[in-house]
């Protein structure tokens, strides 16, 4: 299979990029190595692979590989290096485990992640660089903006509208039909059960908007 594809590189070193890893190396996709933004890790290895240099062997074209995965779970890390990567030309991957469930009629943006065990259903979109992790559910007709992150065991029940940056956190659940802003989080274990405008967090059953997010830094 791997002379089906291009060589990637995965953009990140952190937790996220062993899971991206393995879903490569299952689909038997060559890995060239990482990018890492710490210049002192240049020519250093990472899960046996070579670390090539920073985002910045982008703007230089000498590089080996042809497509590329951004590895970092945090959105707006993730916006930024998927700019760079455009202006380069390099395409962005979709990397999709190969036991996860995805419907012939869902829309997988390029670039996106789908973890093991997760369920994308019929006529769900999943927007670019979109993360849905371990078993989470992303049910029919869920529209999933762009750079947002479904974390483990997440569901997102029929109908629901997520928002571009927002993070809906490990066994939270949005009940159907329900919006989600932009660049909102939803805490783990929570239950949505009304809208959620932009920019806040919200917690509990039912969820109920607590702070700004992320106005207020790393919260």
């Amino acid at each position: 299979m791997s002379r089906d594809y291009p060589s990637v590189v995965i953009y990140g070193t952190a937790d996220h990029a062993k899971t991206v890893l393995e879903i490569l190396g299952l689909r038997e996709i060559p890995v060239a190595g990482f990018l890492d933004p710490d210049p002192l890790r240049r020519n250093d290895r990472f899960l046996s692979r070579p670390i090539l240099g920073t985002e910045v062997l982008l703007s230089t074209g000498e590089f080996n590989f042809q497509a590329g995965v951004i590895a970092v779970a945090a959105s707006l890390p993730r916006s930024r290096v998927a700019t760079l990567f455009k202006a380069a030309g390099v395409p962005l991957l979709s990397a999709v485990h190969p036991a996860a469930v995805v419907s012939p009629s869902a829309r997988l943006g390029a670039g996106c992640v789908v973890c093991a065990g997760a369920v994308v259903g019929p006529g769900a979109v999943v927007g670019e660089n979109a993360i849905v992790h371990t078993r989470a559910v992303v049910d029919q007709d869920v529209e999933l903006g762009p750079f947002a992150h479904v974390a483990t065991g997440a569901v997102l029940c029929p109908g629901v509208q997520i928002g571009e940056h927002s993070w809906i956190g490990a066994n939270a659940t949005v009940l159907e039909g329900r919006r989600v802003g932009q660049s909102t989080m939803v805490g783990a274990g929570a239950a949505v059960v009304t809208d959620l405008p932009d920019h806040v967090l919200a917690l509990g059953i039912p969820a109920l908007v607590v702070d700004s997010w992320p106005d207020r830094g790393n919260l």
